[in-house]
């Protein structure tokens, strides 16, 4: 390829960097927690047509999704039920074929997690504020500036008049957050590709062609309910809890010891490689009367080399067997249940071509090779192990991820778009 065209691309991304910027900040003030994806697709959808891609805009049926078997039961999670003003979103620049050009998935979600008490915000979470090189709000770094960079790469490419070979198709799906049924609905429509990369937010220092797997559960402790002033005649659902609690605690400690992969194993000691952790607590009737029950939710995760059914067996089992050495849980027994998120592990070899091209683009932009590492959950598995799309997690890093004053750093921002262009050029090819 002309070396012509690739500094032809970067200099017209250069030049939209404050159009980088507003495209960020506009997607950061449509507030789009997941199940209010509406009117930030409606926004992508536009911004695809004034691009030039073709423009797919669908609302997932619920129906289908769930005869599939990687659907994920949001519902449980209380998320609704439907995808009604929720649609998904697809944008494509079609090649034109000509010596079979190669064709990539870029993948992003616009729904975000929520702002939490917006007082201890320092920045407006969904003004998108631009201070110091840094765009602030909800869904800045995870994973709006993803989408705006896939969006910007692909604008300046088809600015540049470029004739791809192979197909370039954008994602910008809903439900990410709640387990991935956005995207299950883009692999129920048939898009594939050879290649695709999800635009989460690693860092540009870190690529991943693995995710773990992961499952949400829910412990319940049964008790014995009475007035306080009777206390020592009941039996505590909390105080019960929190041997369950610890016994989660001792099992995750077990995990990290036993779980091997290459990927994962470049972890530092203090980065859990399979994460399993109680996340929430809840119980009591009254604030005078001993509880009934007490509930701990937490997720559990695996790697690829394990079958996430076994992990959850095994996890169920070391709970149980705890609970049968306490009298009383020996006989009012605790239930352990399954629900909402989960996913299953998934990888591509190492040393595949687009893990290979991502890196090598890297290097130009950049100076420097991302480190190739395991990651955690995501959207992933979907197209690498249903859609027949092998798949990686590269993405801008920023600050504050899914916390208060949520960021990321334009220059990493810009950085990546001309990774993506370059991806693009090289992994497409041009008919020029």
């Amino acid at each position: 390829m002309s070396s012509h065209i690739k500094e032809k691309t970067l200099k017209i991304i250069e030049s939209k960097e404050n159009d980088l910027v507003d495209l960020i900040q506009s997607l950061v003030k449509r507030q789009s927690l997941t199940g209010e994806e509406g009117e930030c697709q409606r926004f992508v959808a536009e911004k695809m047509k004034d691009i030039g891609l073709r423009t797919d805009v669908w609302e997932p049926d619920v129906e289908e999704l769930r005869k599939h078997k990687a659907y994920v039961p949001v519902e449980t999670m209380g998320y609704t039920k439907g995808y009604e003003n929720r649609p998904n979103v697809v944008g494509t620049l079609k090649g034109s074929g000509w010596q079979q050009g190669k064709s990539i998935v870029l993948n992003g979600h616009v729904d975000v997690v929520p702002i939490g008490n917006k007082d201890e915000w320092t920045h407006d979470p969904w003004g998108g504020e631009f201070v110091d090189g840094r765009i602030y709000g909800r869904g800045s770094c995870d994973m709006k500036a993803g989408l705006a960079a896939v969006l910007t790469a692909v604008e300046a490419i088809v600015s540049s008049d470029v004739k791809l070979k192979g197909d370039v198709i954008i994602e910008s799906v809903v439900d990410e957050e709640a387990g991935g049924n956005g995207t299950l609905g883009c692999v129920l429509k048939g898009y594939k590709a050879d290649a695709a990369v999800f635009a989460e937010p690693t860092g540009l220092s870190i690529l991943c062609p693995g995710s773990r797997g992961a499952q949400f559960f829910r412990i319940t402790v049964p008790g014995k309910s009475i007035g306080i002033e009777y206390m020592y005649y009941a039996v505590n659902a909390i105080e019960k809890a929190i041997k369950i609690y610890e016994a989660v605690n001792d099992f995750s400690l077990m995990r990290q010891i036993e779980a091997k992969h290459p990927l994962w194993d470049l972890y530092p000691p203090d980065v859990p490689k399979v994460p399993t952790a109680i996340c929430k607590i809840s119980g009591g009737e009254w604030p005078s009367s001993t509880p009934t029950k007490a509930a701990l939710e937490g997720s559990l995760e695996c790697l690829p080399t394990e079958d996430i059914n076994e992990v959850k067996r095994r996890f169920k089992n070391y709970i149980m067997k705890v609970a049968q050495l306490d009298p009383w849980l020996s006989k009012s027994k605790p239930v352990v249940e399954w629900f909402g998120l989960w996913m299953e592990p998934s990888e591509i070899k190492p040393d595949h071509p687009i893990v290979k091209q991502v890196v090598n683009e890297t290097k130009v932009v950049t100076g420097a090779e991302p480190l190739v590492v395991g990651g955690g959950g995501s959207d992933q598995r979907l197209l690498t192990i249903y859609g027949g799309t092998p798949s990686i997690l590269f993405g801008p890093g920023g600050k504050e991820s899914h916390g208060i004053d949520e960021n990321i750093e334009l220059k990493e921002v810009l950085n990546y778009t001309k990774i993506v262009a370059l991806t693009i050029l090289d992994w497409c090819g041009t008919s020029q």
